[in-house]
């Protein structure tokens, strides 16, 4: 039952975000929001502050931003479609651009908890080249020929050549600065060179933290990419594309695992890669070029920047009608998929 609760926070955690981002959007910009809403069909609980009303409907399946007249022509000063198509743009993305700082967020928590390997011995084994040469627990390694070292990384990108002798610069405590000659062992079993020392592991360096979430979300945004594009060209088959069933699957199995391997707070790592994951998936795929996606409107939207006019209302609101026909089509076939793989119909 936790389980299931914790997987309902989290696809809701990333819903909210990405409407938010709209619901935010489109307040700075004067226009008036009727209902934020998370999750579709029959509300289940709603509340009104101001001039909106605020929903939980009943399958979690998504969510919107109700907005006043969003799609044709409008005298009314606070209707989206008499926004500037700058606005309107900004509008539009803003709820993707929201996952993807989402995803930082939640990969910056990340990697503070996985933390990082700093420049300073923590410990040596015995009969290994750091031992012999005589390098002590709190030994701080400030360069490496010359180029100096701050952590664990700038080691391993310097250290490339396993028969060479490199000159490591220590610096101890309560003595000059001195170099020693080290050369990496290799070790059979493992297949790999080492030097037989460890450094100490740092979680609270927020800067660094912060750093190697952003690059890490560009991988992930740059794989959930490459997927959708492996799937368009064949190279993955639909049958290999999971939908909410199979992700709710998958991560209530990776709770499991977590919670057998290493407790809650493992669990709740996973979670939270598994929620940085689908946060950027949902912000890529609403901006990918497709009627009735953000992406879609998006489209709509340079057309009008291009023409100096927006196009027939009619004519757009019919496109994005028959991409929300082909998208339900397509949500069947993933949840068919999904079924068939998670109960082994």
């Amino acid at each position: 039952m936790l389980t299931i609760i914790i997987i309902i926070l989290m696809f809701a955690l990333i819903v909210v975000i990405h409407e938010w981002g709209h619901y935010i959007a489109a307040k700075k910009n004067g226009v008036l929001v009727h209902e934020f809403a998370v999750g579709m069909g029959p509300k289940i609980w709603s509340i009104k502050k101001g001039e909106t009303v605020y929903s939980i409907r009943a399958f979690p399946i998504g969510g919107f931003c109700s907005m006043e007249e969003e799609i044709g022509n409008s005298s009314n000063p606070r209707a989206m479609c008499s926004k500037s198509p700058w606005q309107k743009l900004f509008i539009v993305s803003f709820g993707a651009i929201m996952n993807f700082v989402l995803a930082f967020l939640l990969l910056t928590i990340l990697t503070g908890y996985i933390g990082y390997g700093n420049n300073v011995i923590q410990s040596i084994e015995s009969n290994m080249p750091a031992a012999e040469a005589n390098l002590q627990i709190g030994d701080r390694i400030t360069a490496i020929e010359g180029n100096r070292i701050h952590k664990l990384a700038d080691i391993t990108a310097l250290v490339k050549d396993r028969d060479k002798n490199y000159v490591f610069t220590i610096e101890r405590k309560n003595e000059a600065p001195f170099n020693v000659e080290l050369k990496a062992r290799w070790i059979e079993k493992e297949g790999r060179a080492r030097f037989g020392f460890t450094p100490e592991i740092v979680h609270f360096n927020i800067f660094h933290n912060m750093k190697v979430g952003f690059i890490n979300t560009f991988q992930v945004i740059g794989q959930v990419w490459l997927g959708f594009t492996q799937l368009i060209t064949g190279k993955v088959p639909m049958d290999q594309v999971a939908g909410i069933i199979g992700v709710a699957d998958f991560s209530a199995k990776q709770w499991d695992t977590g919670m057998q391997s290493g407790g809650v707070l493992l669990a709740i790592m996973n979670m939270i890669y598994i929620g940085a994951v689908i946060s950027a998936n949902l912000g890529v795929i609403n901006l990918l070029p497709i009627p009735a996606l953000d992406g879609g409107r998006i489209v709509f939207i340079l057309i009008e920047m291009l023409r100096g006019k927006p196009l027939d209302p009619e004519k757009e609101s019919a496109v994005h009608f028959i991409g929300f026909v082909l998208l339900m089509l397509l949500t069947v076939v993933v949840l068919y998929n999904d079924i068939i793989k998670v109960f082994n119909i």
